[in-house]
């Protein structure tokens, strides 16, 4: 495959078998789904920059690398809050007042509790619970153990629990 590595068909396949999960982690790290795009056309330029010097084995694990450094870099670590878009709120509309109320109240509440989530637990809860990764992938992704990710997700459940039940 190495000779067919260098053109714009390997190019493009891999681009449309990771585009969405590159732009939703950077959309988790951003909160923002523009910066959120903008750094994930950054990664696969990077990509195709260096396209020679891709190990197909480790290609997953890279470009989510390249996306948290150039994440990194674009917010000099700066702590962002994360930002969901609500589409459930636009499905309410004929619902009473109240409950329309409570949703948003709810959605607040979870947003609020998943951005005080450690980043790497929040990373993995959303990516393995928005996105269905499954939890072999979400390792090979970061180049960690499957043992892990269930730790990290397991946490993030636990601390989820946690700041519900206080504010019920």
């Amino acid at each position: 495959m190495e000779g067919t590595k260098k053109g714009t068909d390997w190019f493009k396949t891999i681009f449309d078998e990771y585009y969405d999960y590159i732009r939703n982690y950077l959309f988790y790290l951003a909160g923002d789904i523009e910066i959120a795009e903008d750094l994930a056309q950054d990664v696969f330029m990077k990509l195709w920059e260096n396209r020679d010097k891709v190990n197909e084995s480790t290609l997953k694990p890279f470009l989510f690398k390249i996306a948290k450094n150039l994440f990194l870099n674009l917010h000099k670590r700066k702590k962002l809050n994360l930002e969901f878009v609500n589409s459930r709120l636009e499905n309410i509309e004929n619902e009473s007042p109240q409950f329309v109320l409570e949703v948003k109240e709810f959605d607040e509440k979870l947003q609020r509790a998943l951005s005080n989530l450690p980043e790497q637990c929040r990373t993995y809860f959303l990516l393995n619970r928005i996105d269905d990764m499954k939890y072999q992938d979400i390792a090979k992704s970061f180049g960690v153990s499957v043992k892990a990710v269930e730790k990290q997700i397991s946490k993030a459940i636990k601390l989820l629990r946690e700041q519900f039940d206080q504010k019920l």
